[in-house]
């Protein structure tokens, strides 16, 4: 079943399946053999930066060419980072941008522009639970605890981010939620309250003494707190089992990348190009910060500082961001 998802001047977007086809539509007003030849060149051409992009951020992947105008690729399941990202609290906003100056980063160390960086060109891929993980949240959620009071820690951590199944939920608490809690469950000799699958604990230790700070300093998932995963890795160096080797494997694997609880896919390479040129890339990020003034301009500027925190991964960032100032005269003194 094929469904429209978008039209614009350039292209036509389907879905078909778990495909996305983008087909470019003729031009009228052009010569017939110039206008094939220019969407033959663009559609080429966009391919080539798709798999090129795909092989270092978030991007989807073409399948091979079957048709001279159309181009099909993964369908990537999420929602348009300019549809929700004005729903998050601020710090979640931040860090989300600060993911995207670290893929503009990577694209362009790689020569990549992509020609129209704007938030409508960016896929919000949050967690994707499977039924075991949702059910364990459901029933968590129904506790009713203060979410400023606990946060999952064990095993979940790793589960929510899609790295290895878990069998059970760990969460760590607060004194004050802890002193309420054993008024009305029972612990056991190891010190945990047991409800189902939900295992309570006040500390961990012997290995960490300071839960309260896990707590505070953790990440919101699907309107739950999770134990970062730096803390998480080191819980797991310390306590080094042979199942926590694998663990840790992974957890690190993970943090190198850069990912945290929500990906973004960078979608719709149709104005890139390939480019060492310092203006090119500055005026990506140009493009950028006009679109979160337009679309996000509550925040904006914390948004685009945030971006260019993630930005300084590239090693001719400093370059590309006093271009970008030049950029920035150019148009303020333009009448």
């Amino acid at each position: 079943m094929n469904k429209t998802i978008s039209q614009g001047a350039e292209a036509k977007i389907i879905l078909s399946n778990d495909l996305i086809i983008k087909n470019r539509i003729p031009k009228s007003y052009r010569i017939k053999e110039l206008d094939d030849k220019i969407r033959k060149h663009r559609t080429k051409s966009e391919k080539k930066l798709l798999e090129k992009a795909s092989k270092i951020i978030n991007a989807p992947n073409p399948l091979p060419l079957t048709d001279s105008y159309q181009i099909k690729m993964p369908y990537i399941q999420g929602e348009k980072l300019s549809d929700v990202l004005n729903n998050f609290p601020l710090e979640k906003q931040k860090e989300v941008c600060k993911t995207i100056g670290k893929n503009i980063a990577k694209i362009h160390e790689a020569d990549i522009i992509h020609g129209d960086l704007t938030t409508s060109n960016m896929i919000l891929v949050e967690e994707v639970l499977d039924d075991n993980l949702k059910r364990q949240l459901n029933k968590l959620k129904k506790l009713n605890l203060p979410k400023e009071d606990y946060a999952v820690f064990g095993s979940s951590p790793l589960a929510i981010r899609g790295l290895r199944e878990n069998h059970d939920i760990d969460i760590i608490v607060k004194q004050k939620l802890w002193d309420k809690l054993v008024k009305k469950y029972p612990v056991e000799e190891d010190k945990v309250i047991k409800i189902d699958f939900i295992e309570i604990y006040r500390s961990w230790l012997p290995w960490i003494k300071d839960t309260d700070n896990l707590i505070d300093d953790a990440e919101i998932i699907h309107e739950i707190k999770f134990v970062k995963l730096k803390y998480v890795l080191l819980w797991k160096k310390i306590h080094n089992r042979e199942k926590d080797k694998k663990d840790i494997e992974l957890i690190e694997q993970y943090l190198k990348r850069g990912d945290n609880n929500s990906q973004i896919f960078f979608i719709d390479f149709g104005l890139g190009f390939i480019s060492k040129k310092i203006e090119d890339k500055a005026v990506d990020l140009h493009l950028l910060k006009q679109a979160l003034e337009a679309k996000h301009f509550k925040n904006w500027e914390s948004l685009f500082n945030a971006v260019l925190e993630g930005y300084k991964d590239y090693k001719e960032s400093k370059k590309v961001l006093e271009r970008f100032k030049e950029i920035e005269k150019r148009g303020r003194y333009k009448f």
